[in-house]
C-alpha cells in the first residue's frame, strides 16, 4: 500500500499574468530541484566564470595602451564586469526559481531535456557574443583609436540581447516581484543599456578622431 503523499502527483501551476493575456508561472511544486536544472545553473555559474576570465585576460592585454583617462582604464571595464555580474546572478537565480520570475509558460515548459531549458540555452550564444564584444570594445578603447563599425554592430547585438531581461516587466509589474528579483531584472536591463550608451560614444568618438586626422593629413 501507499500512503496518500506518495500518490501526490507535483505539477507546476500556471495563471493568468497581470499585465499580459499569457499565463506565468507561480509554483513548481518542487520538492526537490532535479539533477538536470542542478547542472544547469553549475554550467552557467561557469560560462559566467569564463566570461570574467576573458575580461581580465583581455583588460591585462591593452591596459599598458588603454587611453589615459579614468573613462577608459576604469569606468569601461567596471561596467563590463557588473554586465557579467548582473547577468549571471539573473540566469541562475532565474533558472533555479522561476516561479519568483513569473516565467512565462510557453519559456518554462520542457521541450527536449528539462523546465527552463530556453533561457539556458539562449545564455550560451550571448555569452560568446559578450566575449567577443568585450574585446572589440576594450581594442576601441586604446590609443590605436581603432574606428571598428563591427566592434559597434557585435556590442550592440550583446546588449539587446541582455536587455530582453527587462521582458519580465511585461508580464508583471515590478511589485510583484520580490526585491531580489528586481535587483536581477533591473541590473541586467540597466547595466546593459548603459553599455550600449558608452559603446555609441566610444565610437562616435573614434569616428570623430579619424575625420579630423584625415582632414589634418590633407591640409
Amino acid at each position: 500500500m501507499y500512503s496518500s503523499s506518495t500518490l501526490i502527483n507535483f505539477e507546476p501551476i500556471f495563471r493568468r499574468s497581470t499585465l499580459r493575456n499569457k499565463d506565468v508561472l507561480i509554483s513548481e511544486s518542487l520538492k526537490y530541484l532535479p539533477l538536470i536544472r542542478i547542472l544547469m545553473l553549475i554550467i552557467c555559474i561557469i560560462i559566467g566564470i569564463c566570461t570574467l576570465i576573458n575580461l581580465i585576460l583581455t583588460y591585462n592585454k591593452y591596459k599598458l595602451i588603454l587611453k589615459s583617462n579614468i573613462f577608459y582604464r576604469i569606468i569601461v571595464p567596471i561596467i563590463l564586469l557588473l554586465n557579467i555580474i548582473f547577468h549571471v546572478l539573473h540566469y541562475i537565480h532565474n533558472i533555479y526559481d522561476p516561479a519568483a520570475y513569473f516565467e512565462p509558460k510557453y519559456l518554462y515548459i520542457k521541450k527536449y531535456i528539462s523546465e527552463m531549458e530556453q533561457t539556458f540555452i539562449f545564455n550560451f550564444p550571448l555569452s560568446i557574443i559578450f566575449i567577443i564584444a568585450t574585446r572589440k570594445l576594450l581594442l576601441s578603447c586604446t590609443n590605436k583609436q581603432i574606428q571598428s563599425f563591427y566592434m559597434l554592430i557585435i556590442v550592440t547585438l550583446y546588449c539587446f540581447m541582455s536587455m530582453i531581461s527587462g521582458g519580465h516587466y511585461l508580464y508583471e509589474p515590478p511589485w510583484n516581484f520580490s526585491l531580489l528579483c528586481n535587483i536581477t531584472i533591473a541590473g541586467e536591463t540597466l547595466m546593459a543599456l548603459i553599455l550600449f550608451i558608452i559603446t555609441i560614444y566610444i565610437y562616435q568618438s573614434n569616428t570623430n578622431k579619424s575625420i579630423d586626422y584625415i582632414y589634418t593629413q590633407l591640409n
